[in-house]
């Protein structure tokens, strides 16, 4: 059961359900307590089965908890100490000398104190057997030893052998224990798997921030490759073009000087345009001419042509001037700070440190796991050898019984034994004495004294032929007979002294029978003159007396009880009951039993039998319900005053729609019941009033209501 009950807290918390549930239970009482060793035994012996039980707030949240447990098809049965209806007696006693409350060697968890209280508080330790009988007897109070000797207040006494290696607390407080260790080791694996995780995510990040790193650091080093290829390619072109640089310039130079010529001499030739050539020239010195006319403008667009791929060699050559100066070195410059910010090296060493740690961490982890899964192992194992010596208690209680029936078969037996062994060893003794009285007289010793012993040894012989004879002769009857006869002397005498007990038991019944009758007969008078005289005055006009039903349907009252007893022999066993003759108008020919009476006037004898027996045997309190409920009206006031009365003497707790019973109280309690659950406080009389006439309008309302609806 408690463990269908544990599986079942278990699944509302994961359900997140029943949360109310959850919080108003406690656990067992084994689980909220605690104790010496010393006082293992005596704890166990006093709590017995209720070690087990499950403490919970209230009443409400064991049938919750019940109904829970039915209908989710638990096995076993469950018991429940509810808080809030726990009857918790106090123990003011101490200062005995030998004893202790058992309480006091107790400690508890302050919400499981009321059950603690009601299962211990009444409870004394003792230092022997003896002074726990004294004190159950001089206290009224339960007692137990450190043996788990047990003496009830009623007298009952409890005990025997009791194997302190089997003890409900030790296991509780082992598995207590190993539960600690569990959570702690629960604990550090939580508090190692959170930082393994931590680990984990922060290895994720800097081997992802790595891998980030690396790809840059890897396309920066494709660009740096690509320019520094760039560059190489740039340099190269580069110096082509100083190298040929000076060689070009003196062709420049060496053109700037021939077209410096070819300018001078076009204009010495521009001048001598001006003039006809052709009467001055010969034909030779005009196809000169022509043909050097032909190689000036040949020439020139040669000139043209290397002054253009000049201009193109100079842009070229500004222009890689230029893209040498503004992105390769800048470019050389950014890689070689990207490179010198990675650190790549470190970054490696700290991803391997962190690889270290992680491993360490994963080893510590699988230990912790097996160590888990160890005390796991050892929990299980606890748990089926407390099953097991939970069994093996059971049945030792059941050897106990079994052994404690046998012991008492045996003593019984023992008791026949012993009588028996009494009269065998009687019996020996009187054989012993007879086989003494036997002997040889002195008479026939001094006969054969001076016979032979051969000759003796052949009268034996012959003797013992001649007794052969009389075999069949009874050889015992006169010890038979001397010990019938003794018997019968004894059953004699037993039966005289059993005759004469006899005589005193049937004086003493009838002495007994005696008093009883008068006790009766004081007892009835008493009890019947109250009666009339109650009755009388809560019914002034009416008359009521007591009679005594014979078997034979005759009834006696008081007088006619005594004049029988004194005139004639009366016995008890004749009356059959008591019966009660009123009349409320005064006429005694009028007289009616109880099954003639409406309701009314049934409370009315009734209270009037019952304050009667108060007169007669005063008890402490008495406790009414609603007394006024059924009563005539005129009869209300009267039952208040007689109430009234009787309250010098005697408590009396009340309840009542009325008004009429109100006016006399000392100490008045309102009841309201509001969402199903029932409460009291404390009022003053005027509020009781008030309520008292809420509740009599309401109702005179309800009747005028119905009585409207049933005219119509």
């Amino acid at each position: 059961g408690t463990d269908g009950l544990q599986r079942l807290l278990r699944q509302f918390a994961d359900e997140n359900r029943n949360q109310d549930i959850i919080n108003g239970y406690h656990g067992t009482l084994i689980e909220n307590i605690e104790c010496d060793p010393a006082f293992y035994t005596a704890v166990e012996v006093i709590a017995g089965n209720r070690l087990n039980y499950h403490i919970v707030d209230s009443d409400v949240v064991a049938t919750r908890l019940v109904k829970e447990f039915n209908a989710s098809r638990q096995r076993g049965e469950i018991h429940f100490l509810p808080l809030n209806v726990l009857d918790v007696q106090n123990n003011t006693l101490s200062n005995i000398t030998g004893a202790s409350p058992l309480i006091d060697q107790l400690q508890w968890v302050p919400k499981a104190e009321r059950a603690v209280r009601h299962v211990f508080n009444r409870i004394m330790l003792c230092e022997d057997f003896n002074a726990a009988t004294r004190t159950a007897r001089q206290y009224d109070v339960d007692c137990v030893t450190l043996d788990g000797d047990q003496v009830q207040r009623k007298g009952a006494l409890t005990g025997g052998y009791i194997d302190k290696k089997v003890s409900r607390l030790e296991l509780q407080r082992s598995i207590k224990q190993l539960r600690s260790t569990l959570n702690e080791y629960e604990k550090e694996y939580e508090k190692l798997r959170s930082e393994i995780l931590n680990t984990d995510n922060e290895y994720n990040n800097v081997m992802t921030e790595l891998q980030r790193e690396d790809m840059k650091s890897k396309k920066n080093w494709d660009n740096y490759e690509q320019m520094k290829s760039d560059a190489k390619h740039l340099q190269s072109e580069l110096d082509r073009i100083v190298t040929h640089r000076p060689g070009k310039e003196r062709q420049l130079n060496a053109l700037i000087a021939t077209i410096e010529q070819f300018c001078a001499k076009e204009e010495s030739l521009q001048s001598e345009l001006g003039s006809d050539l052709v009467s001055q020239l010969t034909m030779e010195e005009q196809s000169t001419v022509d043909r050097l006319n032909d190689t000036v403008e040949k020439i020139t667009q040669e000139l043209k042509e290397i002054i253009r791929k000049r201009v193109e060699l100079e842009g070229t050559k500004t222009r890689l001037e230029h893209q040498v100066a503004n992105n390769y070195r800048k470019n050389r410059e950014q890689i070689n700070t990207e490179l010198e910010r990675m650190h790549v090296e470190n970054v490696r060493s700290v991803i391997e440190e962190l690889e270290r740690e992680y491993a360490i961490l994963s080893d510590k982890l699988n230990e912790h796991e097996k160590q888990t899964d160890a005390i796991d192992r050892i929990i299980n194992n606890l748990d089926k050898e407390l099953k097991t010596k939970q069994k093996e208690l059971e049945k030792f209680k059941n050897s106990d019984r079994d052994i404690d029936e046998h012991i008492n078969e045996e003593k019984r037996n023992s008791d026949k034994y012993e009588v028996k062994l009494r009269n065998a060893q009687n019996k020996l003794d009187e054989s012993t004495k007879r086989q003494n009285d036997i002997g040889v007289p002195p008479d026939g010793l001094d006969k054969y004294r001076d016979i032979p012993i051969k000759q003796l040894q052949r009268d034996l012989d012959r003797a013992i032929i001649e007794l052969k004879k009389y075999a069949h002769v009874n050889k015992k009857a006169l010890d038979q007979f001397l010990q019938f006869s003794d018997e019968r002397d004894k059953l004699t005498n037993r039966k005289a002294e059993i005759d004469e007990a006899h005589r005193h038991i049937v004086d003493l019944i009838e002495s007994l029978d005696n008093k009883r009758f008068e006790t009766i007969q004081f007892t009835f008078k008493q009890v019947s003159l109250y009666f009339t005289e109650v009755f009388k005055r809560l019914v002034p006009e009416g008359t009521a007396h007591l009679v005594i039903k014979k078997g034979d349907n005759e009834d006696y009252d008081s007088e006619q009880v005594s004049s029988q007893s004194s005139g004639q022999q009366m016995s008890v066993d004749d009356f059959t009951g008591v019966g009660i003759k009123v009349s409320f108008n005064g006429r005694t020919n009028e007289m009616r039993d109880m099954q003639q009476l409406s309701g009314g006037q049934k409370s009315l004898v009734a209270l009037a039998l019952i304050f009667s027996i108060q007169k007669c045997d005063p008890a402490p309190f008495y406790l009414f319900d609603e007394i006024d409920q059924a009563l005539d009206p005129q009869y209300r006031n009267a039952v208040a005053d007689m109430i009234n009365e009787l309250s010098q003497k005697a408590q009396f707790i009340i309840t009542t729609f009325g008004p009429d019973l109100l006016k006399y109280g000392d100490k008045f309690y309102g009841i309201t019941y509001r969402n199903k659950v029932s409460q009291i406080r404390s009022v003053t009389r005027e509020e009781a009033m008030e309520f008292v006439e809420d509740n009599e309008a309401q109702n005179q309302a309800a009747q005028t209501t119905t009585t409207t609806t049933t005219t119509t």
